[in-house]
């Protein structure tokens, strides 16, 4: 039963609806209580609760389609025009990428086409996994607390967490060359959908010889041959699948995957750049990206969307007061 009377077990769920289960206020509360206390006890720099290694902040254009079907000329998407964009791409745990993690892709739209007008972010948050590992609040704190006590990850795949396998794995290609998914849902218009990104299939392909090194930032540096010393740029599809049931795809359970025909709203072109200076990767680190920079019509759904509007709050002000930093708050207009 959702806190607005209706009964789950047998249906009656509504396309773009969400439905927030008895309890999770407390269970936030308590999440970002916790999420606090994990994250605050780590002596010296603090650093990103999620996803805290980067591998660069880079520039890029985020051009809107002119096919996008009706329903989905939307907000950003409802005409076509091409944007500013910055992207971050990072290790959800890990600072060795030569461990098993789930890599990010953190998208900002800068959505003002004229030098007059003030920027509004619209950020778009993806990862290298289609979904999920939680299915609610309760369930990640539930994740936190066994973690937090000493149990060991793999121990909790076999028992309450069944999507923890093969939700981390061995990094073989560079971060450009990855798909990325939201894993959990947005509105669009009067729907819902979940947004990816996969590179484009019909783009000039790094050589061979693009391996990744044997090092712990070999990310990065794949990273920075691409896009710097050979100066190859690349260009990712992005789309979304839209919920079409909502009993089968459902707002409020980020561990299903959504398998409905995919629709390309932009192309997102990384551009050959320089990237890893010590300017511009700090002003990486003092950005915030979150599901909550956006427009009104992008609305994030579902219970852990709901959650992460105060803890990635919450970690950004504990961060930001700790490092006696001020944040940055990117216009699009920046040069390093």
């Amino acid at each position: 039963m959702s806190t607005d009377g209706t009964d789950l077990a047998n249906g009656g769920l509504q396309i773009g609806k969400e439905y927030p289960p008895a309890g999770e206020a407390d269970a936030i509360k308590n999440l970002r209580e916790l999420h606090l206390k994990v994250h605050g006890v780590t002596p010296g720099t603090k650093l990103r609760g999620e996803h805290p290694k980067q591998h660069g902040g880079v520039w890029a254009t985020f051009q809107i389609a002119s096919d996008i079907p009706a329903p989905y000329k939307v907000g950003l998407f409802q005409k076509a025009g091409t944007y500013r964009a910055f992207i971050r791409f990072s290790n959800g745990r890990s600072f060795d990428d030569r461990d098993p993690d789930v890599r990010g892709m953190a998208i900002k739209v800068f959505t003002s086409r004229s030098e007059d007008e003030s920027p509004v972010n619209q950020d778009f948050i993806l990862a290298s996994h289609p979904v999920f590992f939680a299915q609610n609040v309760q369930h990640i704190l539930d994740f936190l607390i066994a973690t937090s006590t000493g149990t060991p990850a793999a121990k909790l795949a076999m028992t309450t967490f069944p999507k923890l396998i093969g939700f981390t794995s061995l990094a073989t290609k560079s971060p450009l060359q990855m798909s990325y998914w939201s894993q959990t849902p947005y509105q669009l218009g009067t729907g819902a959908v979940k947004y990816f990104a996969h590179p484009a299939l019909e783009q000039p392909q790094p050589q061979p010889d693009l391996v990744l090194s044997n090092s712990e930032n070999s990310l990065r540096e794949a990273m920075v041959e691409q896009l710097t010393r050979r100066k190859i740029g690349v260009t990712f599809d992005f789309g979304i699948n839209p919920q079409t049931d909502a009993n089968t795809m459902p707002v409020e359970d980020p561990t299903v995957e959504w398998m409905s025909a995919p629709v390309r709203l932009a192309t997102i072109s990384i551009y050959p750049q320089r990237f890893d200076s010590q300017e511009q990767m700090q002003f990486v680190e003092n950005t915030a990206w979150s599901p909550w920079n956006f427009l009104p019509e992008h609305r994030p759904l579902g219970g852990i969307n709901r959650a992460r509007q105060w803890v990635y709050s919450d970690s950004q002000d504990m961060r930001h007061q700790a490092n006696g930093v001020t944040p940055a708050i990117p216009t699009g207009r920046e040069s390093f």
